[in-house]
C-alpha cells in the first residue's frame, strides 16, 4: 500500500497535469523534497513515468481511494433564517448569484464525485427539480423536527462509505473536494475555548483527539467531511446503539463522533484562510452578500413592506420567536418600531378558518381586547402585529391575574359581538380525527376509550351551554400578555361563536397545572358569583372536551411532522382527569332520574329539537318538577338532567346489511352491489347514510360481501364507516351478516338502527336522534303475501310471518334496538346461528321476532310506504327511476 505522501503525489498527477516537480509539489500541498522522494518511489514501483504520467498500474493503485459519492444534509428547519425559511429551505437561497446547494453539487461534480445523495425533510418537494437538473438522488428523513442531523446520516446510511458528508447551506470560495481521499478527514478551524460540543485537539499527523481540559484554544469541524469505509461502518455501529437514547435526539452527528473520538479515527486539514462561509443568522448572510435582501424572491418581505409602507432596507433585527404551537413567527424592527410577523404553520389551512380569525381580530381590536393587531390576510393567513414591550408571562399562581383574565373572558362573552362563524370543539376534534384516519396515522391504544368517555359528556355539556357567544377558543396563559396592571388577549385564530364554557376549558386544560379542585375554586371569578351545580358540571365537562380537542390536534401536528412535545401529554391528562370528574358529577346529578313515560319522552324530544311540545300542562309541569326542563319567557328548554334522561334513548350506532348479491336486480348488479346502485342519481345506501349522519350517529358499520371492495368508494364522503366482511354471504341467509357484526363489535346493536341497505328513502325524518323503544318500521295493510307483523293493542310485535296476512303491518327493513335488546341480540344471534345447519338459512329478524320473541320488547313504528320503498327487482327499479327504462 502506498504511503500518504505517495498518495498525495499520485492522486495529484491523476487529476491535474504538472509540467514540473515544483508545480506538482504545489498541487499536492507538500514540500519539493517530499515530492521528489515520493516520485522516485512511485517510479520504482512502475506507477509513474519519467514524464510524470500515471501508468495503468498507478491508476489501479489509486482505485481503493476513489471517492464513491457524497451525502448532502439539507433537512434542517432553518429556524434562525425566519421568515425567509418559511418560504423555502435555506439550501435553496441564492447567494451571490448562485443557489447554495446547486453551487455545492457543481463543485462535487467538477471534482469527479458523481453519486450524490441529498437528504431532505421540510419542504422536500422544493428539491425535486434537482433530480432532473443535476442528476442527484433524494433521501427523505421524517425525523427532522424531533432529531438533529444524525438522523439524516442514519437515513443515508447505505451511502456513507467512501463519501463526503456536506452541509447544504454553506458557501465554499474554493473547491475542497477531490476524486481520491486517502483516509477519513475533515476541515478544522481554530476556535477560542471549548464551549462547543464539537471542540477537539490535534495529535500526531493532525489526528483528531479529545480536547484537553486545561486548553483555552481548540479546533472545530467546518465544511465537508470525508468518511472512509471503515469509519462509516464503525460510526453507524455506534449510532445504531445510541439512536434511541433520549440524550441522542438533540446531538449533531459531529458531536457523536467527538464523543467517540478514541474509537473513530479522522484526520484534519487546517483551514489556512477564511474560505468557508457558514451563515448562522440572516445578518451573516446579508453581510456576505449585501444585495441579498434586495434580490431575494420573498412574498413575506413584500407583505411586510406593503402593510407597513416601508422598503426592505427598513426591515432589521429579524429573529425567530420560539413561542406558538400552530404557527411560525418572527420579531423584526421597522423604522424604530418592533413588530411580529405570523406565518401559518404546516397543515393549519385544514383546521383553521382564517376568515373567521380576521373577523374576530377586527372585533377584538374595536373592543380594546387586543391592541396589538395591525393586519391579517384572510386568505393566506399571515398576520402583522405590534410587539408589546415589557410583557411578563401570565402567572397561574397570581390570584389577581387569574381573576382579571377570567373577567376578560366574561366581558367578551357578555358583549354584543358576534361572528358569522361558529366553532364546536367536539365536532372540530372529530374532523381532525377523521383526517388522522385518512392519513393512516396509528392512534394510541386507549384513544377510542378516551374518545368514548368524552362523547358521553358532549350531550350534557351542550344542554348547559345556553346561547352561543363570541369565544376566543384559545384562551390560556401564553395568549394573555401582562403589562403592569393590564392584560392583552392575543392570537384569535380559533375565535368564533361557541360555548362560553370552552374559554374556561382552554384556560384550565392548557397548562394551568390546576387539578379539578383548584379549577372549581377559580370558577366564581368568571361568573362573578357562586356558580350553580349545573354550571360547575358544565365547565368541568368543557375542560375535558377542550383538552381532548387539543390532544387530537397534537396528534395531527405530529402526523404532519411538527410534534408539540410535552403539550400532547398535558392535553391528554386534562381530557382524562376532567372527563372522569365531570362524569362523576354527572352520575351523581342523574342518580335520581326515573325512566321516562312515553308522553314525557315525546315532550322532551320536541323541546330538545327546538319545537313546541305537543303535551298537556300536567306532563310539562311534571317535567319541570322533576328538574328536566325549565320554563322562561321564550318557552321551554332542557336542563342537563333532562338531556341525560334522553340519553338511554339516543341512537348511537347504525348497522347496514349490504352483503347480498341482489340477483333480482340483474343485470345492473353484475358489476355493482345492490346498495351502490343509483336511484335518481344517488346510491341507495348514500341516502340512508346521509340521514344517519344528520341524526348525529357516529358509529357506522357496513357488513359487506359481494364485490366488497366496491364499497370503499363510500369512505371519501363517509370516512367514519367501519367495514365488516362476511365471507360466507353466498352460503347462508342474512343471519350470517348479523353474526359477523356482533362478533366484530359486540355492542353494535345497542341503541342502534339496523338497515337493509337497498331501501329507497325519501323522508330522512324516520332516522331520528331518539327512539323510545325497540321497533320496526311498518305500514298497515288489509292483506299481504309479503313479510308482515301482527301486533297487540300496545303495538308490541307478536308475530312475524310471510304468508297470507290480514289486517296486519307490512314489514320494512329498518329497525331500532334499545341497549337491552341490542345486548340480547349479541347473545342470541351467534347461539342460534350455530345451533343447527337449518338456522344458517334463516333471516336475522327471526331471532327477536319469532324464535326468541319472548325475550324482546319490539314494537311497530308506523311509516308512510311512499317515504321508504323496498325495490326488490330491476323492474321495480325501472318503475321508480325511468332512466333505467329502454329508450324508445
Amino acid at each position: 500500500m502506498i504511503t500518504y505522501l505517495e498518495f498525495r503525489v499520485l492522486s495529484s498527477l491523476a487529476t491535474r497535469s504538472a509540467a514540473t516537480q515544483r508545480e506538482l509539489a504545489a498541487h499536492a500541498g507538500i514540500s519539493l523534497g517530499s515530492a521528489n522522494k515520493a516520485l522516485r518511489s512511485l517510479g520504482s514501483a512502475g506507477l509513474v513515468t519519467e514524464r510524470l504520467d500515471v501508468t495503468d498500474a498507478g491508476r489501479e493503485e489509486l482505485e481503493p481511494f476513489r471517492v464513491r459519492g457524497a451525502v448532502i444534509l439539507a433537512a434542517g428547519l432553518g429556524r434562525r433564517f425566519a421568515p425567509l425559511s418559511f418560504e423555502r429551505p435555506k439550501a435553496l437561497f441564492r447567494v451571490r448569484g448562485e443557489v447554495l446547494i446547486e453551487r455545492l453539487i457543481r463543485q462535487l461534480r467538477q471534482s469527479g464525485v458523481s453519486d450524490i445523495y441529498v437528504v431532505v425533510g421540510p419542504m422536500k418537494e422544493s428539491f425535486y427539480y434537482l433530480e432532473d437538473k443535476l442528476g442527484v438522488h433524494l433521501v427523505q428523513t421524517t425525523e427532522y423536527a424531533t432529531r438533529n442531523n444524525h438522523a439524516s446520516l442514519w437515513s443515508a446510511r447505505d451511502h456513507l462509505a467512501n463519501a463526503y458528508v456536506c452541509p447544504a447551506d454553506q458557501y465554499y470560495e474554493e473547491n475542497f473536494f477531490h476524486a481520491y481521499e486517502y483516509r477519513s478527514n475533515c476541515i478544522a478551524v481554530h476556535t477560542e475555548g471549548k464551549g462547543a460540543k464539537q471542540a477537539f485537539d490535534l495529535g500526531a499527523n493532525d489526528l483528531i483527539i479529545a480536547a484537553h481540559k486545561d486548553t483555552d484554544k481548540a479546533w472545530r469541524m467546518e465544511g465537508p467531511a470525508y468518511l472512509d469505509r471503515e469509519f462509516a461502518r464503525d460510526y453507524l455501529d455506534i449510532l445504531e446503539k445510541e439512536y434511541n437514547l433520549p440524550e441522542t435526539e438533540g446531538k449533531l452527528w459531529e458531536t457523536i463522533f467527538i464523543e467517540h473520538v478514541d474509537e473513530l479515527h479522522m484526520f484534519a486539514h487546517k483551514l489556512v484562510r477564511d474560505t468557508i462561509h457558514e451563515f448562522d443568522y440572516l445578518g451573516d448572510l446579508c453581510a456576505f452578500d449585501t444585495a441579498f435582501m434586495d434580490n431575494v424572491d420573498s412574498d413575506i418581505l413584500d407583505n411586510i413592506c406593503r402593510t407597513l409602507s416601508c422598503t426592505r432596507d427598513d426591515i432589521s433585527d429579524v429573529r425567530p420567536l420560539d413561542s406558538g404551537l400552530t404557527n411560525l413567527s418572527v420579531l423584526f424592527s421597522c423604522k424604530g418600531v418592533r413588530y411580529v410577523y405570523r406565518h401559518p404553520g404546516a397543515g393549519t389551512d385544514e383546521i383553521i378558518n382564517r376568515e373567521a380569525e380576521t373577523y374576530a381580530l377586527k372585533v377584538a381590536s374595536k373592543l380594546g381586547l387586543d391592541t396589538s393587531f395591525i393586519y391579517e390576510d384572510p386568505k393566506a393567513g399571515w398576520k402583522i402585529s405590534r410587539f408589546i414591550e415589557g410583557c411578563e408571562e401570565f402567572d397561574y399562581g397570581n390570584e389577581a391575574e387569574v381573576k382579571y383574565a377570567l373577567e376578560i373572558a366574561r366581558t367578551l362573552h357578555a358583549s354584543d359581538a358576534s361572528s358569522p362563524w361558529k366553532f364546536d370543539f367536539y365536532d372540530e376534534g372529530k374532523k381532525i380525527w377523521r383526517l388522522l384516519e385518512e392519513e393512516g396515522w396509528p392512534l394510541p391504544a386507549d384513544f377510542s376509550e378516551l374518545a368514548a368517555q368524552i362523547g358521553k359528556l358532549v350531550g350534557p355539556m351542550r344542554a348547559g351551554a345556553g346561547a352561543p357567544v363570541l369565544c376566543h377558543n384559545d384562551f390560556y396563559g401564553p395568549n394573555l400578555l401582562v403589562t403592569g396592571d393590564d392584560i392583552c388577549l392575543i392570537d384569535w385564530e380559533y375565535a368564533a361563536m361557541g360555548d362560553y364554557g370552552c374559554d374556561f376549558g382552554n384556560f384550565i386544560a392548557q397548562g394551568s397545572g390546576y387539578g379539578v379542585e383548584r379549577a372549581l375554586e377559580v370558577l366564581p371569578y368568571y361568573f362573578g358569583r357562586t356558580p350553580t351545580d349545573e354550571e360547575r358540571l358544565h365547565c368541568m365537562a368543557c375542560v375535558a372536551v377542550v383538552g381532548w380537542y387539543w390532544y387530537v390536534w397534537a396528534l395531527f401536528k405530529e402526523c404532519k411532522g411538527s410534534p408539540v412535545g410535552e403539550w400532547t401529554r398535558i392535553w391528554y391528562d386534562a381530557a382524562k382527569q376532567f372527563g372522569a370528574a365531570a362524569q362523576e358529577m354527572l352520575d351523581k346529578s342523574c342518580a335520581s332520574l326515573r325512566a321516562l313515560t312515553r308522553p314525557k319522552f315525546d315532550a322532551l324530544v320536541a323541546i330538545e329539537a327546538g319545537e313546541a311540545p305537543v303535551a298537556d300542562a300536567e306532563v310539562l309541569g311534571s317535567l319541570e318538577r322533576d328538574g328536566l326542563i325549565v320554563t322562561n319567557g321564550e318557552g321551554h328548554s332542557l336542563t342537563t338532567a333532562g338531556f341525560m334522561s334522553l340519553e338511554p334513548h339516543r341512537a348511537r350506532r347504525a348497522v347496514f346489511f349490504a352483503a347480498g348479491f341482489g340477483s333480482r336486480m340483474l343485470p345492473i348488479t353484475v358489476n355493482t352491489p345492490k346498495p351502490l346502485v343509483r336511484v335518481h342519481g344517488k346510491r341507495f345506501i348514500e341516502r340512508l347514510l346521509d340521514a344517519v349522519v344528520a341524526a348525529g350517529i357516529e358509529e357506522i358499520y357496513v357488513v359487506r360481501g359481494y364485490l366488497a371492495d366496491e364499497f370503499d368508494v363510500l369512505l371519501k364522503s363517509y370516512p367514519q364507516i367501519r367495514f365488516i366482511d362476511n365471507p360466507i354471504y353466498d352460503e347462508t341467509n342474512n343471519i350470517s351478516s348479523a353474526v359477523a357484526a356482533v362478533k366484530a363489535h359486540p355492542e353494535c346493536f345497542e341503541q342502534a338502527y339496523a338497515f337493509e341497505s337497498d331501501l329507497y328513502l325519501t323522508d330522512p325524518s324516520y332516522i331520528s336522534k331518539y327512539q323510545y323503544q325497540s321497533n320496526y318500521l311498518g305500514f298497515h295493510v288489509d292483506e299481504t303475501r309479503d313479510w308482515y307483523f301482527e301486533a297487540n293493542d300496545e303495538g308490541r310485535i307478536t308475530k312475524l310471518a310471510k304468508d297470507l296476512g290480514h289486517d296486519c303491518w307490512q314489514m320494512v327493513g329498518l329497525s331500532f334496538w334499545s341497549a337491552e335488546d341490542g345486548a340480547r341480540l349479541a347473545r342470541d344471534l351467534p347461539a342460534t346461528f350455530e345451533a343447527s345447519e337449518e338456522n344458517r338459512q334463516i333471516f336475522w329478524d327471526d331471532i327477536p321476532c319469532r324464535i326468541c320473541a319472548d325475550s324482546y320488547d319490539v314494537h311497530v313504528r308506523e311509516c308512510d310506504p311512499s317515504h321508504i320503498i323496498e325495490i326488490d327487482s330491476f323492474a321495480e327499479l325501472q318503475e321508480v327511476d325511468p332512466s333505467y327504462r329502454p329508450r324508445a
